[in-house]
Parts: C-alpha cells; sequence; structure tokens
C-alpha cells in the first residue's frame, strides 16, 4: 500500500516538475525576445512593459479584452509617468486597484486601465490592444482604429497624434463606428484584430501598481523581521559577553577574597608572634607602672631593662602616698627627696645599694 502511494507521488511530482520547467522556460524566451526587441523609450523606463520586466516574470496565458476596457491619453512628465498614468486610470475606474498598461513617447503617455476586480477573473491573460500602442514593437503609425469582433461583442481603439478612444458594442455598431472614425481621420487604416494576427502580437502585461505596493509592504515586514532578528541576535550577543564579564568578575573575586584571606591569616599570626614575644611582656609591664603611678600622682625618672631582661625603675610620689599604695605598684620606699618620696623596686634598691652599679 505504501509503495503504491509512494510511486504516484513520485510521479506526480515529476510531472509538476516537468510542467514548471518548460513554463519556467517558455517565460524566459520571451522575456529574452521582448527585451531585445525593446524600444529606447521603453530601456528608458517609460512604460508599464518595463516595469514588469525590472519584476520577476510570470507566465503570460490567452489574450482577453475587458468588457470595462478604458483607454486614454496624458501630457508626459519625465519621472513622474506611473503616477499621472495611476491618478488617471484610478479617476476613469472609479477605484484604486486598477491594472495598467501605458507607453510614453515624447512629450504624451497612452494607457489602458482596467478595475483589478475583473483581472482577477482572469488571471495570466494580457489585451492585444497593449501591444499597439504608439512606439511598440507591432504598432502602426497614428491615426489608426484596430477592432477586435467576437461573438458576444466587438471592441475597437482608436488613436490619434493626441488621443486614444475605446468603444465596445455590438459588432454592427462597432463596425460602422470604425469606418466613421477611418473617414474623419483621413482615411486611417482601419485593423481587424483576428487570433492569427493577435498571435504574432508581442505579449505585453498588465501592470498592477497596488500588488506593487503589497511587495513594497512585504518587503517592509521582511526588512523589520530581518531587523528584528538582528536585533535579537545582538541582543543575545550582549548577554553572552556580559555573561563571560560577570564569570570573571566572579573568578576575579574569589582569586581577592582567597588573597584576603591569606594576608589575614598572615596578619593574625604575626599578632600571636608580637603577643607573646617578650618586648610585649615589658611594654605590657612598664604600661601598667605608668598607669598606677600616674593614679598616685607620681612621675617616673628611670626605667631601664639590663641584658637579661631584668627591669629596674625609680619614681617620686608625693609625701602623702602610704606604703600600702606603693606596694601595690611593686614598690618601696627609698628615700625622701624635696620632690617627694622616692621609690623602686627590689633590682633599684641592690643598684643603689651597691653604690649605682648593676649587681
Amino acid at each position: 500500500m505504501f509503495g503504491n502511494l509512494f510511486k504516484k507521488g513520485a510521479s506526480r511530482l515529476g510531472a509538476d516538475l516537468e510542467k514548471l520547467m518548460s513554463k519556467i522556460e517558455t517565460v524566459s524566451q520571451a522575456a529574452t525576445g521582448e527585451a531585445e526587441a525593446t524600444p529606447k523609450s521603453l530601456a528608458d523606463g517609460s512604460s508599464s512593459f518595463t516595469k514588469v520586466l525590472l519584476d520577476k516574470p510570470g507566465g503570460l496565458g490567452e489574450f482577453y479584452f475587458p468588457s470595462e476596457l478604458i483607454g486614454g491619453c496624458c501630457p508626459r512628465v519625465a519621472g513622474q509617468e506611473e503616477e499621472i498614468v495611476w491618478n488617471a486610470a484610478a479617476e476613469a475606474c472609479d477605484t484604486e486597484r486598477v491594472h495598467v498598461v501605458w507607453q510614453s513617447t515624447e512629450n504624451r503617455i497612452w494607457y489602458l486601465a482596467v478595475r483589478s476586480s475583473e483581472i482577477a477573473s482572469h488571471t495570466n491573460t494580457w489585451c492585444p490592444f497593449a501591444s499597439l500602442l504608439p512606439d511598440m514593437k507591432d504598432a502602426r503609425s497614428v491615426p489608426v482604429c484596430y477592432t477586435y469582433f467576437s461573438d458576444e461583442a466587438a471592441t475597437m481603439m482608436t488613436l490619434t497624434a493626441e488621443g486614444l478612444q475605446i468603444h465596445r458594442g455590438m459588432s454592427s455598431v462597432v463596425r460602422a463606428k470604425a469606418e466613421r472614425s477611418a473617414r474623419e481621420l483621413g482615411d486611417a487604416p482601419v485593423i481587424e484584430l483576428v487570433p492569427d494576427r493577435i498571435l504574432k502580437l508581442t505579449p505585453v502585461p498588465w501592470y498592477s501598481v497596488s500588488l506593487f505596493e503589497d511587495r513594497a509592504r512585504r518587503i517592509l515586514a521582511t526588512v523589520a523581521v530581518m531587523t528584528a532578528i538582528g536585533l535579537a541576535v545582538l541582543s543575545f550577543a550582549v548577554w553572552l559577553l556580559t555573561t563571560m564579564v560577570i564569570v570573571g568578575a566572579k573568578v576575579n573575586l574569589h582569586e581577592a577574597q582567597a588573597r584576603a584571606s591569606s594576608k589575614t591569616t598572615e596578619l593574625m599570626q604575626t599578632v600571636s608572634v608580637l603577643r607573646s614575644s617578650p618586648v610585649r611582656d615589658q611594654l605590657s609591664k612598664f604600661s601598667d607602672l605608668n598607669d598606677g603611678l600616674l593614679t598616685l600622682n607620681g612621675f617616673l625618672e628611670v626605667y631601664e631593662i639590663n641584658k637579661e631582661g631584668q627591669v629596674r625603675w625609680r619614681a617620686i610620689v608625693p609625701t602623702n602616698v602610704t606604703a600600702d599604695r606603693i606596694n601595690q605598684i611593686g614598690g618601696k620606699t627609698i628615700e625622701t627627696t624635696p620632690a617627694g618620696v622616692a621609690v623602686g623596686n627590689a633590682e633599684e634598691i641592690a643598684f643603689e645599694a651597691a653604690g649605682g652599679r648593676s649587681k
């Protein structure tokens, strides 16, 4: 079962691809021939044909004469042909959604227009009158009348040096109108468009201003989407860079914390060493002695530490200081002097008893 479905799908896909390639080849050949045979005015971008050639080509099918075909002629302003034709066509068709074909030569623009709603029912068709506008490849010199007769109705396009007119009606009425117009234009030729003659014309596709506006909107939407994607990529890059910076900062923070911890440990070790050193003990004893003398309103005369680390000191205190308070600071009374009572520790007493010599 699955094998049959696969074979059918493969055969359909092959047929579709073959049709698509044949259409592409046909359109490419037609576009190449049209480009080679394009007049100088077309190469200057002065016609709808050039506009369509510059766009992505699409396949054209059978010819079709719209029932509400409108034509006219306008003064030309170089570079504003499209706007002029669109304004004239929109006013004549009473809608802004129109399909147009135009050709400009010197100071005039000849155009054909039809409502886009009518073309929507006949997609990929072209109007033979569009290939016969002045200065086109298959056009005759003006004045000239072109007619087309069908089973339903007849259509006539009259071209003069100053204008373009479209008439549509019954075959007999249009034929009489063509003969009268030819006489009024000085025996202008009346050319009847039959299928064989039409097939020899170079097809000129319709040009839709509204479709090009839709394409412009799609292009803008695509640009907006691409811009959003670019901003998203840029935001991701900024986020990634910020993340890398944060990670690097955390690593540096850990290293700084490790260094600070190491320095703190070293400092604490130094403090511990200083706390247990003899110098600290001597400084502590000196501080205690000095504080005790300050409470007694006394002052220190001598404080000496010998090589063996022994301390001797001598101080003067007021005469009203009792022996108990002197003993509290580790001293003894030595003598009374005019400045007060001289006190000192045992090492000082022994030093003075030896006549001022250390033991």
